[in-house]
């Protein structure tokens, strides 16, 4: 069910930012804060409290090598899962290429942990009757919307026709939950079987950077800075209030 959830919203999402542009363009910065205030809410009150209830110590190191590992996926993405293409001038097909591919491996990896923690989670959702998985899912889910937005833009505007730019949507619609089935799998293997916290640590560190870069990012280039900050506190506040 999450899965077909996850698959038709972001093909939803692309598909009215391609009807609805113009509309999009000019909200586009307080939908990037809005949403992302959402998910650091989440990462900050639950995702964080869940990977260090597990009392390793060693899980602050894939936090930051989750960190570090986004900064080098978006050597190849190009920042797109923030919100905007760092790249001048005209896109060659095999640049394109390479893009849509640090953004897929990006959404891969994220997607992994989502049903590994299911049957063993610690911090305290059980008192609200909510599982941890609809948790990592909802800030994962928020994540991804704005992202499919972006990427129809940026397909739009390098001149992509609708049939490459809907193939492409489609195909990035189903990286993550490709992730998540790929994560739950390797859970059964000896090697991999007590990674469940590690990977949820890893992918957190790239939803670190991710969220914390657009909340100052967007702060500081915005030509309304009062309204952003309210922007971003009222996304603080639904943040709080989901779970």
């Amino acid at each position: 069910m999450l899965i077909a959830v996850l698959i038709f919203s972001v093909i939803v999402a692309g598909a009215m930012a391609d009807l609805f542009g113009k509309y999009f363009i000019a909200y586009r910065n307080y939908i990037l804060s809005f949403s992302v205030s959402i998910v650091l809410t989440l990462i900050c009150v639950h995702i964080i409290p869940e990977i260090f209830s597990y009392h390793n110590p060693h899980l602050g190191y894939y936090l930051l090598a989750g960190f570090l590992l986004q900064i080098v996926l978006e050597l190849l993405s190009k920042g797109i899962e923030h919100g905007h293409v760092h790249f001048h001038g005209k896109v060659s097909n095999s640049q394109m290429g390479v893009i849509f591919i640090g953004l897929c491996i990006h959404a891969i990896i994220e997607g992994m942990p989502m049903f590994t923690l299911e049957h063993e989670h610690h911090h305290l959702h059980e008192h609200k009757h909510v599982a941890f998985t609809w948790v990592y899912f909802t800030a994962i889910l928020i994540h991804k919307l704005p992202i499919a937005v972006v990427l129809m833009f940026f397909l739009t505007n390098i001149g992509s026709s609708s049939i490459k730019k809907y193939a492409l949507l489609i195909l990035f619609s189903i990286t993550t939950p490709f992730g998540a089935v790929f994560g739950e799998e390797i859970m059964h293997m000896d090697l991999f079987s007590n990674w469940a916290p590690r990977l949820l640590a890893l992918t957190t560190g790239m939803l670190l950077h991710i969220t914390t870069l657009l909340i100052f990012e967007d702060h500081h280039h915005s030509n309304d800075k009062y309204r952003n900050v309210i922007i971003i506190i009222l996304g603080i506040g639904i943040g709080v209030l989901l779970f």
